[in-house]
């Protein structure tokens, strides 16, 4: 499920439940999206990593920007997938 996590200068930011890999790590898949003229700018990257799964329409500067967003904010992403978050759909 994805949960609300914040919307700033018009991007959302979005996030999974906690998942597993197969050697059992735990990780979150997070989303960045932005609505333009013709469609979505969008990012998915997951934690702890921070690698970039898919990306397009977002600057190498603003993916980084976004990143490190995500790397400021993991302590309570991480807080409240463990919570259950708050589904957006």
């Amino acid at each position: 499920m994805k949960n609300f996590f914040t919307e700033i200068d018009g991007i959302t930011m979005t996030f999974n439940d906690i998942g597993r890999t197969e050697d059992g790590m735990e990780y979150i898949r997070i989303y960045f999206e932005k609505p333009v003229e013709d469609g979505f700018c969008f990012l998915e990257s997951s934690l702890p990593l921070l690698n970039v799964v898919e990306t397009e329409g977002f600057t190498e500067q603003e993916q980084k920007e976004l990143l490190d967003y995500a790397s400021r904010n993991a302590f309570m992403i991480w807080e409240l997938a463990r919570e259950g978050g708050v589904g957006v759909a």
